[in-house]
């Protein structure tokens, strides 16, 4: 029933008009006289005619039309803000004090939208009001607006709008409004041609509505929509309330709301009790609304089949979240428009994949991997111009410094689980996704320099400079400051003074100051980087601005701005950009009469540009339905995707035109065959069925300040033939409480577990490493770390045999392990073995000893000689051993972590540190992996080097690195890390960590700092005092991951390419994958093993790099490689453990599935054997090239362990790619050549070694 008293509530919401009952649905009747409609129609005439010919007249071509842009060429790039007085837009979002006293729910603000209500070719605006009755502005052109709102019956008397959006609900070619509202319904006002609206029944009723969003979801032609709710009150307005709760099924349930029931209050899954007794509160569901085609609409259930969860089933319950906005896109790219809701606290945000007829599934667990706590809004844009949509994720991290420490309140690291994956954690700072193309994202906010834009609301990518590169636009602020850490404690401190009235604890929250801040402009540069341009583009106004929309407002065919402000005049900006372009709108068949869901393609060399056409969407904001495209490279073609599967094509293309495409006049879209890609891998990972064993291990109960943990950096991998039968088998190092993983090849391609031996025991510590001894004395070699423990006794390194009791080749002491490798580097015949110190148990950084331990006979003894040179190496995460200078004496290069990249010059057995000589004497940075390959082809061993990469919480502190001062911080007798970073004016140090977790560590610093504004001022200097100078300090300079080409007397750095920089590298392998005849990389990538409150680094799958036989790099997609690690990767090793000729591939996770792939492709490789002297039989060191009659291919080096604490096969796969090879020349460890010649089809060939 639509009760009385409502009725005459709309009445008076919408005066001027009459709402009648039609179907269960009230109508508004329109009461202007024909005589003024039809004035009002020759006037609106005469304006179109009269602007059309100032800015050029149409021009009609085949399935669209034309006409030229005047554009100012005078003006630099950016914004002008224009004035009131100019332009005639004077509104005013206005909340009273006593509003926002009573309900906060109001201070999320109010939007805008931008559209041509009536036809006249110019772009008009309609701005929401809170406490304000909302203003509907006429555009006359010449940047002059008429405020028509109540002759239009857009005002919304005492109705709290929120959003809106101009959008045609019923196919006759003219723009309708849909507004929401906190609590008085979603309402759509017909568009009656004549100038003003007709509001019909408000659907969403009870609803906090906030933003919304419309598209065909079910395909049918109309536009569906979707309202995101938020709720009408929460219990931070109602002090005092009461619950009255049950069990139900052994479940503790709330029954009533200060004794009204739930469906009373408007509080249907509102509350859960857990079973502790803790209440928590909800948000209302959203909604979704199916139209007729009419502009009726009806509510879709989250329960009735329209939604399912990730695995296909039925939705049990209705999402209940803290809805904010909501974006349809499609996000995959099969025509239907995929759905993304931003859900304020720890409502998880919803990604809904339209499977078609009307029906979303969640997106599977993996896609993303985590998101944004305080989700304000959403946006998506081809950052890359890969032709992939990329989106952020707005919250609420600032880039002030002081603010970053005190605005805490409500900020709770999220609560991981170890081992699991795809938990998808919320943090609090902007998620910006880079698309994979296979459904997946890598979350790289950090990266892009938009992780910290302060309290956002409404982001919005458009091209400001028209370079071809979206650039970033936000608005910010907020009446109230409540995330003040200091306020929240106050107010606590007062409540437990005296007892409160309700009132009175509403008015705390006046404690908290307004939070004015400026608006933020960032320029893309092209590389997934952004950087800020807010004042130089003059957009930088300060103040507590929420809805922003786009729209083209001077047909000047680029999009100027409209901002809805809080207690302040709504800004309009003109864009001046002066750059040419080209603007295109849409005229679809109705009832899609704009397009929405389109997909618009501007083609031009070396750019391709698309966007696509959206309704709603924005932050409680719609833009005009216009795209704008830069022209200053000469576009080839417009390719508009229809939704309806249509495609249009506009060929010849002149800049600064805006161009009007047609539906009616597209074509059906070519059937294109689908190029099949044979993946590089396929995952065998089944034939192991493998998981690591890690035990939980709490790193920052023993070191408060640890900048990460050292407990989760296993396992290390190893190919052997642990039988001796030929053929390569698999060793995987475990955690504590675990067994080693040994599988034995079965000859046909297949694997078992090895028998039980004293491998097969339960590790009492982690396995650090592992690595197959072939040498005078042969087995497998473990390295235990006792890190966890810390206890000096036991084992550090044994060597197991087949049969054999293990050996004991080095005791557990104050130094906890990490590495290992070997190689004869004192050229007499046998492999030596290099030892890892990785740190001190409870005293990292500090520096500690690694060691040598010289073969002698088959007895490994320490090296004491060199004793004094490494005792100085630092914290060593990775080693190997190569031959730099190609004097036939392998080097020892260590990555430290934290550190430098070390390099050993050995000179006749004696190591000499020539780092600086170099050219890496300043690079110190987290090198987690190192090793060594021809990447140029000039038979010198290059290094690659593995690091923390540049999408890290480290990112938001600039460049010029991270300050570590560690040691005993307080006097007290315990090691810890101080972070800080420079400051960018004035180079201060300034710290990382906040104040709680500084307190922990230093508990004396309370009296001191007192307040977290005291701590937010204070330099690291004034923090540490006097005790900063018995502290060592270590700065960090370099993150990314590089390659560093061989020179000769210098190693020349370069970083690898983009996306290897967006993970953690630990794992490294080097081969010929595609034997093609240059070498390629596998990096294992991902660390999960964060501070709580340092968002963990997974934007990694595992990365394929082809190389180029240059030097250079490409990264494969997980489609083309076939690879897709999710989890912590670690250790990788290479080999052709099928003998079919092509590389194979083994990495580890850390508490997860070890991963083994087997190489799919075509072109395959030769085998090649070394069969060396007794105390090296595989002939470790030796380099291999494979050669025509004319010239070598690229070196390959045997080696005994590298890259991140693994081991390749000793049998070596080469190949020349499309040339024949007629020779292979092996360069063996004592400087001996052979030369074999290879005749043509051998697939495999075994090479001696000379005994003279």
């Amino acid at each position: 029933m639509f009760e009385k008293k409502k009725f005459h509530e709309l009445q008076r919401a919408w005066p001027g008009s009459q709402i009648k009952r039609y179907s269960g649905v009230p109508r508004r009747l329109n009461h202007q006289p024909y005589t003024y409609r039809m004035v009002v129609a020759i006037v609106l005439c005469l304006l179109a005619c009269d602007q059309a010919s100032a800015a050029g007249e149409w021009q009609s071509a085949d399935g669209y039309r034309f006409k030229a842009l005047t554009v100012s060429t005078n003006e630099p790039v950016g914004f002008t803000s224009l004035s009131p007085a100019s332009t005639g837009i004077d509104f005013v979002n206005q909340l009273g004090k006593e509003r926002y006293t009573t309900n906060q729910i109001y201070l999320n603000g109010a939007g805008v939208a931008a559209g041509d209500y009536d036809g006249d070719g110019m772009c008009d605006l309609f701005f929401c009001g809170l406490d304000s009755e909302n203003k509907l502005y006429r555009n006359l052109g010449g940047w002059r607006f008429e405020d028509v709102s109540q002759k239009a019956r857009v005002r919304g008397k005492n109705i709290a709008t929120t959003g809106a959006s101009f959008t045609d609900v019923n196919g006759n070619g003219r723009l309708d409004l849909v507004l929401n509202s906190l609590g008085q319904g979603t309402w759509v006002l017909l568009n009656d041609g004549q100038g003003s609206f007709q509001a019909t029944r408000p659907l969403n009723p009870k609803g906090g509505g906030m933003s919304l969003a419309l598209a065909d979801v079910d395909q049918d032609g109309d536009l569906d929509l979707y309202v995101t709710n938020y709720r009408t009150v929460t219990v931070r307005d109602q002090p005092g309330i009461k619950l009255r709760g049950s069990t139900i099924d052994g479940k503790p349930q709330v029954m009533s709301i200060n004794g009204m029931s739930l469906e009373s209050a408007n509080s249907v899954g509102r509350f859960t009790l857990t079973a502790n007794g803790k209440i928590l509160e909800h948000g209302q569901a959203d909604r979704l609304y199916l139209n007729d085609g009419s502009g009726r609409f009806s509510p879709v259930s989250f329960t009735d089949g329209a939604f399912l969860d990730e695995d296909g089933q039925r939705l049990a319950k209705s999402p209940y979240d803290w809805g904010l906005s909501a974006m349809f896109r499609d996000m995959n790219r099969d025509g239907r428009p995929d759905l993304y809701v931003c859900n304020d606290f720890e409502s998880p945000d919803r990604i809904w994949i339209n499977q078609g007829k009307g029906v979303f599934r969640a997106i599977d667990r993996l896609a993303i991997r985590k998101s944004s706590h305080f989700s304000m809004g959403i946006d998506f844009a081809d950052l890359n111009r890969d032709g992939l949509d990329e989106f952020i994720v707005v919250d609420m991290l600032s880039r002030q410094h002081v603010l970053r420490h005190t605005q805490l309140s409500n900020r709770k690291p999220p609560e991981l689980y170890f081992g699991v994956y795809n938990d998808r954690p919320q943090y609090s700072y902007n998620t910006v996704y880079l698309n994979n193309g296979d459904g997946t994202y890598a979350e790289i906010g950090f990266h892009t320099n938009l992780a910290a834009t302060e309290w956002s609301w409404s982001p919005v990518f458009m091209d400001v400079d028209l370079d071809g590169y979206d650039d970033f636009l936000v608005t910010t602020g907020h009446p109230l400051d409540m995330q003040d850490m200091d306020v929240t404690n106050k107010g606590e401190e007062l409540k437990q003074q005296r007892k409160y009235s309700h009132r009175e604890l509403l008015e705390m929250r006046f404690m908290f100051k307004p939070l004015v801040l400026r608006n933020l402009a960032f320029r893309n540069q092209g590389n997934l980087r952004f950087v800020e341009k807010s004042a130089d583009w003059g957009f930088d106004l300060a103040g507590i601005s929420h809805g922003m929309a786009l729209a083209d407002l001077d047909n000047d065919g680029d999009m100027d701005i409209a901002v809805n402000n809080f207690n302040e005049t709504a800004t309009v900006y003109r864009n001046n950009v002066p750059t040419p372009r080209i603007a295109v709108n849409l005229r679809g068949i109705p009832p899609n009469t704009q397009g929405v869901g389109a997909r618009i393609t501007v083609e031009s060399e070396g750019l391709l540009q698309s966007q696509e056409i959206i309704d709603g969407g924005r932050y409680l904001s719609d833009d005009e339905a216009v795209r704008v495209f830069a022209a200053s490279k000469q576009i080839q073609e417009i390719n508009v995707a229809w939704p309806s599967g249509k495609v249009s094509t506009v060929a010849v293309i002149s800049p600064n035109r805006l161009y009007e495409i047609h539906e009616s006049g597209a074509g059906q879209a070519e059937k294109n065959e689908e190029i099949k890609i044979t993946p590089f891998f396929k995952d065998v990972s089944h034939l192991l069925s493998h998981k690591h064993t890690e035990k939980a291990f709490d790193d920052f109960s023993r070191q408060q300040l640890l900048p990460r943990k050292l407990s989760q950096e296993g396992p290390g991998v190893a190919w052997l033939d642990w039988n001796g039968d030929g053929w390569d088998d698999i060793a995987v190092a475990t955690g504590s409480g675990g067994r080693l993983g040994l599988f034995l090849s079965d000859g046909k391609g297949g694997f078992e577990k090895a028998p039980a031996t004293s491998l097969d025991q339960v590790s009492p510590r982690d396995q650090a490493c592992i690595l197959g001894l072939n040498s005078n004395k042969n087995g497998l070699l473990m390295l235990q770390s006792n890190y966890e423990d810390g206890l000096a006794f036991g084992p550090a390194l044994q060597l197991h045999r087949t049969t054999d009791t293990p050996k004991k080749l080095l005791n557990a002491g104050t130094v906890s392990y990490s590495t290992l490798c070997a190689a004869d580097y004192d050229s007499d015949g046998d492999l030596d073995l290099f030892v890892g110190g990785r740190c001190r148990p409870g005293s990292y950084p500090s520096s500690v000893a690694s060691v040598i331990l010289r073969n002698d006979g088959g007895d490994f003894v320490n090296d004491n000689k060199h004793a004094a040179l490494l005792s100085k190496a630092g914290s060593v995460s990775a080693a190997v051993w190569t031959d730099l200078l190609g004097d036939h004496h392998p080097e020892l290069v260590l990555g430290c972590d934290p550190g430098l990249i070390r390099v050993y010059r050995n000179i006749a057995g004696s190591l000499r540190e020539v780092t600086a000589e170099l050219g890496l004497g300043d690079r110190v940075g987290f090198w987690n992996s190192i090793t060594a390959g021809d990447f140029n082809g000039d038979g010198k061993m290059d290094l690659i080097a593995g690091n923390i990469g540049a999408n890290s919480e480290y990112e938001l502190y600039g460049k010029d690195g991270i300050t570590w001062h560690h040691g005993d911080l307080s006097g007290g007798g315990v090691h810890e890390v101080f972070e800080s970073y420079s400051e960018a004016n004035s180079g201060k140090l300034l710290p990382i960590r906040n104040l709680p977790d500084t307190l922990r560590a230093i508990p004396f610093l309370r009296e001191l700092y007192p307040s977290y504004a005291a701590y937010a001022k204070a330099t690291s200097t004034n923090i540490l005092g006097e005790q900063k100078n018995k502290l060592t300090t270590i700065r960090v300079t370099s993150l990314e991951s590089v390659v560093m080409i061989n020179r000769g007397d210098i190693l020349d750095v370069t970083p690898l390419p983009l996306e290897v920089q967006l993970a953690p590298v630990f794992g490294i392998s080097v081969a010929d994958f595609d034997a093609d005849g240059s070498e390629d990389l596998f990096l294992a990538q991902n660390f999960f093993g964060t501070r709580p409150d340092f968002p963990r680094m997974d934007a990694g799958q595992g990365l394929l790099l082809k190389g180029g036989g240059d030097g250079s790099f490409k990264s494969m997609t997980s489609a083309i490689s076939g690879i897709r690690m999710t989890g912590e990767q670690r250790g990788s090793a290479v080999a052709d453990f099928d003998h079919d000729g092509r590389v194979d591939l083994l990495a580890g996770q850390n508490a997860g599935e070890t991963k083994l792939y087997v190489n799919a492709l075509i072109q395959s490789g030769i085998r090649i054997y070394l069969s060396g002297q007794n105390g090296n039989p595989n002939g470790v060191g030796a380099k291999l090239r494979l050669g025509t009659e004319t010239k070598l291919g690229p070196a390959r080096e045997v080696r005994a362990g590298g890259g991140y604490r693994s081991q390749d096969a000793a049998i070596q796969v080469l190949s020349l790619g499309e040339d024949t090879p007629t020779r292979l020349q092996v360069t063996w460890p004592n400087g001996k050549i052979t030369i074999t010649e290879i005749v043509e089809g051998v697939t495999k060939i075994t090479v001696r070694e000379p005994t003279q």
